[in-house]
C-alpha cells in the first residue's frame, strides 16, 4: 500500500515531452487562462515561484498555463514575485485564497514564514502543495529528482577528469544553497563522489547566480591556480564559473564545468562544446503537468499527489538530446 510521501515518477518519455512542449508553447499566454467551457467543474489553480525573473520560472508558467488549457478545466493563476520577495509572494496567495482557489503550488520564499497561510488554506478547503519535495504538512508535491541531479553532474565530471587528467594534480569547486535543503542533493553527490574519487574540492560555498558564480571562481583561482572542475547548484552559478575561467585565459580543453536545471543559457554553453560540459535538466513540460495533474489529484481525493519529474543529462555528445532539451524554451 502507497504512503503519503510515496514519490512517483513516469518514465522519461523524452520525445512525447518535447513534442508536448511544442504545442504547450505556442498555446499559453501569460498571466492567467481558463480552459474551455462546458467543465462540470472548473479548478482554479495558483502556481508562485519566488523567482519569476528567471528564465526557467518563466518557461515553466507559460508552460503551466498550456498544460491547464490543454486540461481543459482549470484556471492558472500565476504570481509575479521576483528576487524571493517574501511579502509579494505573501500578497499574492492571500489574494487566491480570497479568490477561493482549489489549490495552491508553492516554492516558499520562507515555508515557515507562509505556515499561517497554509493553515488558512487548508482550513477553507483550498489544497496546499509544495514545489521541490513534500512537506508532512502539504497535501502533495511536486518537484524533481535532486539526487539524481547531482549524481549525474558528479559521474559524469569523475570520469571527464580521470580522462584528462590521469596523474590528478587539479582541484574541485561546488556551489551549494544550503537554506534550500530539498536540493541539498545538487551539491551532496558531487561532494561525496569527489571525495571517494580523490579528487580534492577547495571551494564550497553557497551561490546561485552568475555575480557570485564569476566572483567566488575568481577568488578560488588566485588561491588555487590548479582549479579545473566546477558543478554548480544552478547553471546561473555554473554560468558565472564559466566567465571567470575565461577572463583568466585558461584553456577551455582542460576545464570542466557543469550546472543544474538546464536553463536556455546553460544549454547553449554546453552546445558551443567548450570548457561547460553538460547540465542536468529538467523536462519543464513534464514538471508543469504535474503542477495540474497533482493539483487535481489533491482537489478531487482521485490520483497520486506526490511526483517527482526525471532529470536527464545534457551534454554535446548527444546534439538531438541537446537541441530537443533548447526548444522547451521555445525560439
Amino acid at each position: 500500500m502507497r504512503n503519503r510521501f510515496t514519490t512517483f515518477r513516469r518514465p522519461a518519455a523524452f520525445a512525447a515531452v518535447v513534442a508536448f512542449a511544442a504545442t504547450a508553447l505556442s498555446a499559453c499566454s501569460s498571466g492567467s487562462a481558463t480552459g474551455s467551457s462546458g467543465c462540470a467543474k472548473q479548478y482554479t489553480i495558483g502556481f508562485s515561484h519566488p523567482v519569476g525573473e528567471s528564465e526557467f520560472a518563466a518557461a515553466l508558467k507559460k508552460q503551466v498555463t498550456a498544460a491547464g488549457v490543454k486540461q481543459g478545466c482549470v484556471k492558472v493563476l500565476l504570481d509575479n514575485t521576483q528576487a524571493s520577495n517574501l511579502e509579494s509572494q505573501r500578497a499574492t496567495i492571500e489574494s487566491w485564497m480570497a479568490q477561493k482557489a482549489d489549490a495552491i503550488v508553492v516554492l516558499a520564499v520562507d515555508a515557515t514564514a507562509l505556515d499561517g497561510l497554509r493553515e488558512q488554506a487548508q482550513a477553507q478547503g483550498t489544497k496546499w502543495l509544495t514545489y521541490a519535495g513534500g512537506t508532512k504538512t502539504s497535501d502533495g508535491s511536486v518537484g524533481f529528482d535532486n539526487v539524481q541531479s547531482g549524481d549525474l553532474v558528479a559521474k559524469d565530471a569523475i570520469a571527464w577528469w580521470k580522462k584528462t587528467y590521469p596523474q590528478g594534480g587539479v582541484t574541485a569547486e561546488v556551489t551549494t544553497l544550503t537554506p534550500l535543503v530539498g536540493f541539498k542533493g545538487r551539491w551532496e553527490e558531487p561532494l561525496k563522489q569527489f571525495s571517494a574519487a580523490g579528487l580534492d574540492v577547495v571551494s564550497k560555498q553557497d551561490c546561485a547566480d552568475q555575480e557570485c558564480g564569476l566572483q567566488i571562481t575568481e577568488d578560488a583561482l588566485r588561491q588555487h591556480p590548479n582549479l579545473r572542475v566546477v558543478v554548480g547548484i544552478n547553471d546561473d552559478a555554473a554560468i558565472g564559473a564559466l566567465k571567470a575561467f575565461t577572463n583568466k585565459g585558461i584553456d577551455p580543453s582542460k576545464v570542466y564545468i557543469a550546472g543544474q536545471d538546464g536553463t536556455r543559457e546553460g544549454l547553449e554553453a554546453v552546445k558551443a562544446a567548450g570548457a561547460y560540459r553538460s547540465s542536468a535538466a529538467i523536462l519543464i513540460p513534464d514538471l508543469a503537468k504535474s503542477i495540474i495533474d497533482n493539483s487535481i489529484a489533491a482537489i478531487t481525493g482521485k490520483g497520486s499527489t506526490d511526483y517527482e519529474t526525471p532529470v536527464v543529462l545534457a551534454t554535446a555528445r548527444d546534439p538531438k538530446q541537446l537541441d530537443q532539451l533548447i526548444q522547451q524554451y521555445g525560439k
